[in-house]
């Protein structure tokens, strides 16, 4: 049987590849985006062990208030109870999961500078291989 300790033995770059996949995005988007980010993604591949982390962060990052309204965004697929740039986030970051085009339509675009989107993008590349990595090895 192979371990999460086996890859990461003959594999020791991962933890730091999939770290600087974050590093920068996290710099562009707010704390709170990024949770929620990786939450929701979390949320969509079935990984209940990032999504327990994720909420905890978000948690501690927000008001209880904050916190509440993201959560019943997130568990009843409402994300119009976000803001307009936390829903352009999923969005684009649900398509990155889905492997689906990264073009969003122009409205739901704007919130998000270029540069932002780009970030989006690595964030959500990065939670989709850790959760990838703590679903195939039991986390």
């Amino acid at each position: 049987m192979i371990s999460q300790t086996d890859l990461f033995t003959h594999y020791t770059f991962i933890p730091s590849a999939l770290a600087t996949l974050g590093e920068s995005a996290e710099q562009i988007i707010p704390d709170a985006t990024v949770h929620l980010i990786r939450l929701y993604v979390s949320k969509i591949n079935g990984c209940q062990y990032c999504q327990s982390m994720h909420a905890e962060a978000l948690k501690n990052g927000v008001t209880r208030d904050v916190f509440d309204q993201m959560h019943r965004a997130l568990t009843g697929s409402e994300l119009s109870l976000l803001s307009p740039f936390d829903q352009a986030a999923l969005q684009l970051a649900g398509a990155v999961t889905k492997s689906l085009p990264f073009e969003m339509e122009a409205k739901s675009q704007r919130p998000l500078t270029q540069v932002q989107q780009l970030a989006v993008i690595g964030l959500a590349l990065q939670i989709n291989n850790w959760n990838r990595i703590a679903i195939g090895f039991n986390f």
